[in-house]
């Protein structure tokens, strides 16, 4: 049976994760794939790179335990070669205060085989550290 194709299998991720259903989201991990948020673990507990399906699989499950998702857009998707970018509008309402976090954020994927082998998370970085401060910080 074929492999998706990039785009395919960024899409598919995309459908499971925004329902919250991880399990599925997984099945488009690869077992050595490297996922790195670009924001300061001091900030975020999750944040940093994150190496090995197992690993991103619990930070994954840690994302969705501390933020309830609102809103999950994925928007703009662009394909070149193996690599898929996009943007994401999001609403997460901070579990732990209950304060919302709105905004724009970018991806970057690579996909091998039909998996996702690297994903790429860009935030803006001063916001989510100042929402971070008014929350009180990683909980």
């Amino acid at each position: 049976m074929p492999h998706p194709g990039p785009l395919e299998a960024v899409t598919q991720f995309n459908r499971a994760w925004e329902t919250g259903d991880i399990e599925a989201a997984l099945a488009y991990v690869a077992d050595d794939a490297v996922y790195e948020l670009h924001v300061s673990k001091e900030v975020l507990p999750f944040g940093g790179l994150t190496a090995g399906r197992s690993a991103i699989a619990a930070t994954l499950r840690r994302i969705r335990a501390d933020w309830e998702y609102i809103l999950y857009r994925p928007m703009a998707l662009s394909q070149a070669g193996d690599i898929v970018r996009f943007q994401v509008e999001f609403m997460y309402r901070h579990r732990a205060s209950g304060e919302v976090l709105t905004g724009r954020f970018r991806l970057v994927m690579r996909i091998e085989d039909g998996l996702i082998k690297r994903a790429d998370e860009y935030h803006d970085r001063a916001k989510v550290e100042a929402f971070m401060r008014l929350v009180g910080g990683p909980r």
